[in-house]
């Protein structure tokens, strides 16, 4: 496992290289792309106990009136 310090030094001489070595437009728009599919967030993913878990507190706060109807839900929108 690298120390944060070798691994800013690792960041700081890919850098270099792009900003000194990288002459290409295309070379840019692949490294650009190649970096912002490495630097997404990954999809949220629930455990199908999560979504049990959250199905049953939406039946529960239904049954106790807890809820908006989706009529006052839109008009809530529409004024946006």
């Amino acid at each position: 496992m690298m120390t944060a310090l070798e691994l800013n030094a690792r960041k700081a001489e890919m850098i270099r290289l792009i900003l000194n070595d990288m002459n290409s437009e295309a070379a840019v728009v692949e490294l650009e792309s190649t970096i912002h599919r490495l630097t997404a967030r990954p999809p949220c993913r629930y455990t199908p106990e999560e979504i049990r878990a959250s199905a049953e507190e939406a039946i529960r706060q239904r049954r106790q009136g807890g809820y908006t109807p989706h009529e006052e839900i839109k008009r809530m929108f529409d004024g946006l």
